[in-house]
């Protein structure tokens, strides 16, 4: 065997097409952490749509990355965007107890990718990307949905 000495993916290499920059892992990146909450009316109607965030498309979503649905007022808590409603997470309200639901886990397919990639998107659009709370059926109680996001961009 050999013995080799090669760098990780979040360095760039020179070879004969010049400088190639690094992969879509997180060099140097810069978190944001997006902690916020959803409310619903006990009146609110199956087509109801509420905006979590709007995110960057680059941005990867991190694992410490948690949605809490046990108050949400609708039987389902459904995130997606538009045109895909449970890309992110589709789960009854129950779960995820106190510590919320995980829509990415480390080391995970989803983990260290673009976000347009964790949503199942078959492009990068190139622009910011609304993450939507949608309803799936009428609402049983006034609710919160609660979320805590923490993403990586390059700087």
């Amino acid at each position: 065997m050999p013995i080799v000495k090669q760098k990780s993916s979040i360095f760039g290499t020179t070879g004969e097409a010049g400088y190639t920059s690094p992969n879509s892992s997180s060099r140097n990146g810069r978190i944001n952490r997006v902690v916020g909450t959803v409310t619903c009316a006990a009146t609110d109607l199956q087509g109801s749509e509420y905006l979590v965030a709007q995110v960057p498309s680059s941005a990867i979503m991190l694992p410490e990355s948690a949605i809490r649905t046990t108050a949400w007022g609708f039987a389902q808590a459904v995130i997606g965007v538009k045109g895909d409603t449970d890309a992110l997470l589709d789960v009854a309200k129950a779960t995820g107890g106190a510590t919320g639901n995980k829509p990415i886990t480390i080391f995970g397919s989803l983990w260290n990718k673009p976000l347009w990639q964790q949503l199942g998107m078959a492009a990068d659009p190139g622009h910011a990307i609304d993450l939507i709370v949608f309803t799936e059926g009428d609402a049983t109680a006034a609710g919160t949905l609660e979320f805590d996001l923490s993403f990586a961009n390059h700087v």
